[in-house]
């Protein structure tokens, strides 16, 4: 009996093991940010972009050779060093030099080649004349006639090219000397003394930044209310308390193919070289319906869209307590404000989105929403 009692027993606890149900799977754990209560750009007719120098002109030698000498700009100690980014230079300065023995040479060379092939023009016209006096009293042939002008069209024609070659070794010898064509900042330097560079290599890259201009994206619904030589403000958190003030002096005609939105340049004069390029600029366009504030989102917020591999979407939550599941909500993005990114459509004022977590979570997936953070 004890040992049927000891089977019952165990079979008894299998048969419970087995009917058991497993412990239901723990629902994840996500933070969230209510829109309208995080950052925010401002209204819909402020942008975010970068500054950027109004014109970026690479420097470059027209010939190879070995770099022999760079600027010297003076320290505020007084001393000398060689030129460097950051520099600030001014038109017609020499910037740079390449060895010069070589294009000498050949500047040498042509110049030799030109008198050889002015004086054989030289004799080959003399010829011509003498042949023309004595043709006209038929002392030679026709043929013989023929020949002399041949002869001096021919000398004429080596004289050309002699020439040409010369004023390109002259025009190589010149270039040897990189000159600054205009007022501008260094923004980019490739090259020290001894250096090798080939044709056509950047040696420096150059801006001018009298003035800088920003880029926007606008989508086509804020595009009529822009104009060119519309003025706007623009401010910058690297110059905080500063107000300046710039036009419109770009619109693209036609959509970028990827973002659908349309360039939109702002140039912002800069006479005290107060902006760098690279300043992260907020461009208020002082147009628009003024909805309110754009959300700023962080990047991990945004998932791919179950739509679109081209569209993008958040993770919202859809009730609360116990019940609160994950609902996916494609949305529009704007720009790009550090590492947030603004959603101009899509999201209502008072939604909680899903911003730690939300790669892991699954539409209708049940959610466990974590208590804010304090600062």
């Amino acid at each position: 009996m004890r040992t049927r009692d000891l089977i019952v027993v165990a079979a008894c606890i299998l048969g419970s093991a087995c009917s058991s149900k497993a412990p239901p799977k723990p629902a994840p754990a996500v933070r969230v940010e209510v829109v309208g209560a995080g950052k925010a750009m401002g209204s819909p007719d402020t942008y975010s972009a970068f500054a950027q120098a109004k014109e970026t002109i690479p420097l470059a030698f027209r010939n190879p050779g070995y770099v022999v000498d760079l600027l010297q700009v003076k320290t505020p100690d007084g001393h000398t060093r060689a030129v460097g980014e950051g520099d600030r230079l001014h038109k017609g300065e020499v910037i740079a030099r390449l060895r010069e023995a070589e294009f000498r040479d050949r500047v040498g060379q042509a110049t030799g080649q030109v008198a050889a092939a002015r004086a054989a023009a030289e004799k080959a016209r003399l010829d011509f004349e003498r042949a023309q006096r004595l043709f006209a009293t038929q002392s030679i042939t026709r043929p013989e006639m023929e020949t002399a002008t041949a002869q001096r069209d021919g000398t004429r024609a080596q004289l050309a090219a002699a020439e040409a070659l010369l004023a390109e070794a002259q025009v190589g010898l010149r270039d040897t000397a990189l000159v600054v064509p205009v007022d501008a900042d260094v923004m980019k330097k490739s090259v020290e003394p001894g250096a090798f560079t080939g044709p056509g290599m950047p040696a420096f890259i150059v801006g001018n930044v009298s003035s800088v201009k920003v880029v926007l994206g606008l989508p086509d619904v804020a595009l009529h209310d822009v104009k060119p030589w519309q003025e706007v403000t623009v401010t910058t958190d690297a110059l905080p308390g500063k107000t300046f003030t710039a036009k419109v002096s770009r619109i693209a005609a036609v959509a970028d193919p990827v973002t659908r939105n349309f360039d939109v340049e702002v140039e912002i004069p800069n006479p005290d070289r107060l902006w760098k390029p690279g300043m992260i600029a907020a461009v208020e366009l002082k147009a628009g319906t003024g909805h309110g504030p754009i959300p700023l989102l962080p990047l991990t917020a945004f998932v791919p869209s179950p739509k679109s591999r081209e569209q993008f979407a958040v993770l919202i939550v859809d009730g609360a307590g116990d019940r609160a599941r994950a609902k996916v909500r494609d949305v529009q993005l704007g720009n790009v404000v550090g590492n947030r990114v603004a959603v101009v459509e899509g999201l209502n004022k008072g939604e909680q989105v899903i911003t730690t977590g939300a790669g892991i979570v699954k539409d209708g997936e049940r959610i466990e929403v974590l208590p804010q953070e304090q600062p």
